[in-house]
């Protein structure tokens, strides 16, 4: 993995700028910094100003674990195309498959009940229901790795099978044959005939994209990692402020005019 702010990775923004390109990010540990309470989660005022910057030059889109709901919240506007539950929320999924994975989610949800949503409790696990997928949260746990344990042997007893995602002090599943992240980013570039695409992300949610190996996507992880196959890196959340803001300097030295699709 390289530094994605260095010379090299600087190199490969101005290749971006100079091409019909669709920029593309994760939003919890990316664009927002991960706090205690995953509600509590926000752009800062910064990125969400270079965004929009970003925005008016260039197709711009988050790819996010999170529902399509929840983003609209905390992103509105401010990009233009808004991608939830893993990457099967937002794009123009089939009618069978948007079914299959809310029936799915519903049956996981009466199987959690009684005695087996008071062992998550006691873990210092909480459930959030997304329609087309569920998150177990255990951030809050004051015994994390016995939280994670507790959760990993719930999610595995799931009938219809989950697929299981881990993350940063939450597992996520979803249906077995959904629509991830990389799949969504492919669909969005052809959608929105871009020849090329930056995607951020910081965790293993995010190495569907990362594992994709297409070179026509610049691929940045948030944090270095050796195990990851993300090609560029971050050395931390903070600098995707510095990130957005080359990117908008980068797109005004080219001497090309990239209007975003409606």
């Amino acid at each position: 993995m390289r530094y994605f702010l260095s010379a090299s990775g600087r190199r490969q923004m101005d290749r971006l700028a100079g091409a019909p390109s669709l920029y593309a990010f994760d939003f919890d540990g990316t664009l927002a910094r991960i706090v205690r309470d995953h509600q509590g989660a926000r752009l800062s005022q910064p990125i969400r100003d270079w965004l929009r910057e970003l925005g008016g030059r260039a197709p711009t889109a988050v790819i996010s674990g999170r529902s399509v709901a929840d983003l609209r919240t905390l992103v509105g506007v401010t990009v233009s195309k808004l991608i939830g539950n893993h990457g099967l929320e937002g794009l123009h999924a089939t009618p069978a498959a948007i079914r299959e994975a809310k029936t799915a989610c519903s049956a996981w949800k009466r199987q959690l009940a009684g005695s087996i949503r008071n062992r998550l409790r006691d873990a210092g696990a909480w459930t959030e229901d997304k329609t087309y997928s569920l998150a177990f949260h255990y951030r809050g746990a004051m015994q994390k790795r016995q939280a994670h344990h507790v959760v990993l042997e719930v999610v595995r007893q799931l009938s219809p099978a989950a697929r299981i995602i881990p993350g940063k002090s939450v597992v996520s599943v979803v249906p077995v044959g959904c629509p991830h992240k990389g799949q969504a980013l492919l669909a969005l570039m052809k959608q929105l005939r871009c020849t090329a695409a930056l995607y951020v992300g910081d965790d293993d949610t995010d190495e569907d994209v990362f594992s994709l190996r297409d070179p026509r996507i610049v691929t940045v992880r948030v944090g270095k990692k050796r195990a990851s196959a993300a090609r560029f890196y971050l050395e931390r959340q903070s600098e995707i402020t510095a990130l957005l803001r080359y990117l908008v300097t980068a797109y005004d030295r080219s001497d090309r005019t990239c209007v975003p699709p409606p």
